[in-house]
């Protein structure tokens, strides 16, 4: 078999196994938003394509009053 096809097959078992660990996480995950302290949750796909930071903050926007902000998921919900 070659190498080039070992590598593809690894590649894209890789990305099949986080896009399950994503979507278990987008699925557990809770915001509360600063301003207007409403309780939302992201859809998967968001949360999929969002940016993330290190520290476990995601850059979400709230539906209620629409402010867009990297927000750590509420405690409890990890």
């Amino acid at each position: 078999m070659p190498k080039f096809l070992i590598i593809i097959i690894i590649v894209l078992v890789v990305l099949i196994a986080n896009g399950f660990r994503m979507r278990a996480k987008s699925a557990s995950h809770h915001f509360e938003c600063p301003q207007c302290d409403t309780h939302f949750q992201v859809p998967f796909a968001k949360y999929m394509f969002t940016a993330h930071s290190m520290d476990g903050k995601c850059s979400v926007k709230c539906p209620n009053c629409g402010r867009s902000n990297f927000l750590p998921p509420m405690p409890g919900t990890q």
